[in-house]
């Protein structure tokens, strides 16, 4: 009897140390997919103005910069697209002490496009302030909310704006980037969970900010017989609980019909009184327009369906690549 008790003490001790370690891990990995950000954005801007003096070193000759951006798009495997984003990065940041830490190179792709320099700095001072997303960041912009600002308040205009309570709207996106997934070949919907389970620091970076991960295959039980919700997560902006069903192929409306039964145990079963009703998410590999408007069509709950991305670059063919290009010529 002492032996069992001894091996049952143990075991809950090994529980706690790998919650302890995985938190660690956790957050070693949100500091390393920030400094890579950040290593992004100073070679980013070290190209630019590299690229810039050298235009400027050429200004007799129109076509110089153009044709260098050429050359280099072919030889360094860049979109032309983005090199010339690149130097007008550093065009409209031309001092590194501008640059702050908080901002993504999403985030500046974003700024850099705004003439205004008060404008800039008003949404520069919000996203730091509210740790707005790109997704955030881009919908505030197409909504002119520095010029309805200027307008209607009696805050100062580069004061941060007191946070509000969001909408599902605001959150959700159209696609995820789940490219940090290790997925095997010919993977299947446990694969992809598994994988995503096993970066949770970078799903949680890809969802956004205020979003926690509050569990996994989460069973719940209908009519005597056992449910598993995705993922379930729970954001303190709305706030809410958010379920996630995960699916591989091409949506299909039968998976809105499972989603809203979810969502409908949720809100009689798990819901608080002071908390808005659940959101749910299908992420799938494509969705198509019209199959998703005629099944979401008056439900009365938020359903939103989405797309998620794999076969983009990995982290660490960018970090080379950037690392190469960091050499000095």
């Amino acid at each position: 009897m002492g032996k069992k008790l001894q091996i049952i003490g143990t075991l809950e001790d090994y529980e706690e140390i790998l919650k302890d370690v995985r938190s660690l891990l956790e957050k070693a990995n949100i500091q390393a997919y920030k400094a890579l950000d950040t290593l992004r954005v100073q070679t980013y801007w070290q190209m630019g103005e590299r690229i810039a003096r050298s235009e400027f070193c050429h200004k007799e000759r129109a076509d110089y910069g153009n044709r260098v951006v050429e050359k280099l798009s072919k030889d360094l495997g860049f979109q032309k697209r983005l090199i010339y984003r690149i130097v007008q990065f550093y065009k409209t940041y031309p001092f590194v002490s501008s640059l702050t830490k908080e901002l993504s190179w999403s985030h500046y792709q974003e700024l850099i496009v705004l003439d205004d320099p008060e404008e800039r700095k008003f949404y520069e001072i919000q996203i730091i302030q509210n740790h707005w997303s790109v997704h955030q960041l881009r919908q505030e912009i197409q909504k002119r909310l520095y010029q309805r600002q200027i307008k209607e308040s009696q805050i100062p205009i580069l004061a941060p704006l007191p946070l509000q309570p969001l909408q599902p709207e605001q959150l959700v996106k159209s696609s995820y980037n789940f490219e940090f997934a290790d997925l095997p070949e010919g993977y299947s919907e446990r694969d992809l969970e598994e994988c995503l389970m096993k970066n949770v620091a970078k799903l949680l970076l890809e969802f956004g900010h205020d979003f926690s991960l509050t569990g996994h295959q989460r069973k719940i039980v209908i009519d005597q017989q056992i449910h598993a919700v995705d993922i379930e997560f729970y954001h303190r902006g709305i706030p809410c609980i958010l379920l996630v069903d995960l699916k591989i192929g091409s949506f299909k409306s039968e998976y809105v019909g499972q989603m809203n039964k979810y969502l409908n145990y949720y809100r009689e079963n798990k819901m608080y009184p002071w908390e808005k009703p659940p959101i749910g998410i299908i992420i799938c590999e494509y969705k198509g327009q019209e199959e998703v408007h005629y099944a979401l069509g008056c439900l009365q709950n938020k359903i939103f369906v989405a797309e998620y991305k794999t076969k983009l670059p990995s982290e660490q063919e960018m970090q080379e690549r950037l690392q190469q290009i960091r050499q000095p010529n």
